[in-house]
């Protein structure tokens, strides 16, 4: 090797010709210090188009950061030569001398910067925890390959590109004891402070895996594209729409869903590191999934209290969010303040065996649970109610200070029983004739429609916290009226012909007790339980 005088002179003359020559030729105009995870499905381009300028920014500088021993100044000093400063216990691992001289592709294309003050330790500080490989060339320029950016240094084109390591001769511009590439070669190392994605932490959720992408979608609704993509402001995103499961794809997409993936779908743990790989387009130590791989989150589980009262956890079922097709069917109650033992003492004093909670906030009662048995099938009616997994209940109750029990979500309900059977019932002509006096000729003519403003029965009414169907019709047989409605637990409408919209639908639109029996019901909201007088 040459003395170190001479070589310092054929560095500076080393220099000068491939400056003066890439001085006369056009550049890219975007900026070289380049985070290629922007575009998540594939490091840009032109990332691979880059060539030397004659003058290079300073190094940018990674503030208020620490790697390991890593120590990095963040010099303010009015000093006109480029720098970067830091201190590491060692780089990484040299991993040889390469050819760099493709006009399109960079050998290492993720970032680059230079520097009139560069050392292996700067190089490595500045392409930081995100790049796995880092090398350095024409003795000034540092070069960065994260990854994602398809450097491997056992790839067949990798491997092609290995030269002696006497190719590689200039000394540091910050170092001129260390030696860091030459024109068209690039000293390459691994990364000591290279960190890995991972799997983020995000409060309220649970990882659930990697998932590979299908037809249809693992999690289907509402894609959030962001190039600044991270896993919270994904899971927020998800939350402000009420979906309990988001995923990250591509390092920038954010997927929402109601239901949990497949499990034929899950990529199995030993390989999801290395399918769900891509680093979030906002923060490049989190996993974002990757092409046609989906990273999934699913809300935290939070056990549901066994026992509520005298009522027991049943399971948590869908719910429609269409009036009428309610999955419990009887009084509704809605509250800013909701816990589970209001929601169960509401429905427990009216005599309703089951109650459910919902969107943190709502309490429904029932008696019965319109579930997948085929006996709620009436009039094909279908079954609204259908058993899913717990964590699709996942909606913290509104008036729990403690944040740590569950009232439903988005059209689910967090459901619980008291065992009990419910007797309650329409009644029919048999049990008119069996009171004393009889009333003899009303039956009971099915659930009505009614309307505030434009009333199905508009003769006389009444209200009473202790109405049943027998003082309803007694009442409105006094009055010489032919039908006779009850609605709402305690409302009796009296008149002699049926008024407004008065369609019958589906008598489980017609099923809150009545205020004064349990076992009777009487109507609904803007529904009318009706019986009429045949003779």
């Amino acid at each position: 090797m040459a003395p170190k005088q001479t070589r310092s002179v054929l560095l500076q003359g080393a220099f000068l010709l491939p400056f003066l020559i890439s001085s006369l030729s056009a550049f890219p105009s975007f900026p070289y210090n380049t985070n290629a995870n922007a575009n998540s499905k594939a490091v840009d381009i032109n990332l691979n188009q880059l060539k030397p300028r004659p003058h290079f920014p300073t190094l940018l500088k990674r503030q208020n950061t620490t790697f390991g021993a890593a120590d990095i100044d963040d010099d303010d000093d009015d000093d006109d030569t480029p720098s970067i400063t830091g201190v590491i216990s060692g780089p990484g691992t040299r991993l040889g001398c390469y050819r760099d001289n493709s006009a399109t592709s960079r050998l290492l294309p993720t970032s680059f910067t230079a520097s009139d003050t560069l050392t292996v330790e700067s190089c490595a500080i500045f392409c930081g925890p995100s790049s796995a490989y880092f090398g350095i060339e024409y003795g000034r320029e540092c070069w960065c390959a994260s990854s994602t950016s398809g450097f491997s240094p056992t790839s067949p084109s990798t491997l092609a590109a290995r030269v002696d390591d006497d190719e590689c001769d200039f000394e540091y511009a910050g170092n001129d004891d260390q030696t860091c590439g030459a024109s068209e070669r690039i000293e390459v190392y691994t990364n000591v402070l290279y960190r890995p994605p991972g799997v983020a932490d995000v409060r309220g959720f649970e990882a659930l895996g990697c998932y590979r992408e299908s037809s249809p979608r693992v999690l289907p609704n509402s894609l959030l594209g962001d190039d600044a993509l991270t896993a919270a402001k994904c899971a927020a995103y998800c939350t402000n729409l009420n979906f309990p499961y988001f995923g990250l794809k591509y390092g920038r997409e954010c997927w929402c869903g109601v239901s949990p993936p497949f499990d034929s779908q899950r990529v199995p743990d030993s390989d999801a590191a290395r399918e769900c790989n891509m680093p979030c387009a906002g923060n490049p130590s989190e996993i974002c999934g990757a092409a046609n791989r989906i990273t999934v989150y699913g809300r935290e589980m939070i056990e549901k209290p066994p026992k509520v009262g005298n009522y027991v956890y049943h399971g948590c079922y869908t719910d429609s969010p269409v009036t009428g097709e309610k999955s419990l069917t009887g009084k509704v109650t809605y509250d800013a303040t909701m816990t589970l033992d209001k929601c169960r003492l509401s429905c427990e004093e009216d005599g309703y065996p089951y109650f459910g909670t919902e969107y943190g906030s709502q309490c429904f009662c029932g008696t019965r649970l319109y579930d997948q048995d085929a006996n709620d099938d009436e009039d094909n009616y279908p079954a609204r109610a259908l058993l899913v997994a717990d964590r699709q209940c996942s909606m913290r109750c509104v008036g729990d200070a403690t944040n740590a029990t569950i009232c439903g979500d988005a059209n689910r309900l967090s459901v619980y029983w008291n065992g009990d059977d419910s007797e309650a019932r329409n009644l029919g002509p048999l049990d008119f004739a069996a009171l004393d006096p009889p009333l003899l000729g009303w039956n009971y003519g099915g659930c009505v429609r009614d309307d505030v403003v434009r009333r199905t029965l508009t003769g006389a009414r009444r209200v009473r916290n202790d109405m049943t169907m027998t003082s309803c019709v007694q009442y409105c047989n006094t009055g010489g009226y032919r039908y006779a409605g009850l609605e709402f637990q305690s409302e009796c409408y009296c008149g002699n012909t049926l008024n407004g919209d008065a369609d019958e639908v589906d008598d489980s639109q017609c099923e809150e007790l009545c205020s004064g029996d349990s076992e009777e019901f009487c109507g609904g909201p803007s529904r009318l339980s009706l019986y009429e007088r045949l003779v």
